[in-house]
């Protein structure tokens, strides 16, 4: 299993110019709790939820760049890459997600530790696109569609006589 079947791929960033309060503002709206930090195309850095509750515990109403606030180098995985591989990294790092990346060390993705959960407790199935490539790769054929609705009764001997 490949890090580019599992990863989310609308990734949400932020520059490190972007107020901390502006930050965690886009993280509340759309309910995600880490935001790669993103300068001229590339990965700087990665920004925790954590890191911006602390940063306005301690900064206040005070207009701080999350450049300031960032882990950076962040820690980064290719899209190509096995999922332990990435499961281990998150361990071993004591993070909570990758930005993932093309080979031309492009965002295209990222995977957080709550996606390998879902994977382990099968919550979480590879993405659509990739399951359709993947069958159409090994030849496999779209199985029958189910059919909807109540199914038929057959009728008693009695009724047919």
């Amino acid at each position: 299993m490949k890090v580019s079947q599992y990863m989310s791929r609308a990734v949400l960033t932020v520059t490190p110019e972007t107020e901390f309060h502006r930050a965690l503002d886009l993280m509340r709206s759309r309910n995600v709790h880490h935001l790669p930090v993103v300068d001229g195309g590339r990965v700087v850095g990665i920004v925790a939820e954590r890191d911006l509750l602390l940063a306005a515990a301690n900064f206040g109403s005070s207009e701080v760049p999350v450049g300031e606030i960032m882990s950076g180098p962040a820690v980064c995985v290719a899209e190509s890459a096995l999922l332990k591989d990435a499961a281990r990294l998150l361990v071993e790092k004591h993070i909570g997600s990758l930005p993932v990346l093309d080979s031309k060390n492009a965002l295209v993705g990222i995977i957080t530790e709550t996606d390998i959960f879902k994977i382990a407790a099968g919550m979480l199935r590879a993405r659509p696109a990739v399951r359709k490539a993947a069958a159409t790769k090994s030849g496999a054929k779209k199985p029958p569609r189910k059919r909807v609705g109540t199914p038929r009764r057959a009728k008693s001997r009695a009724a047919r006589q």
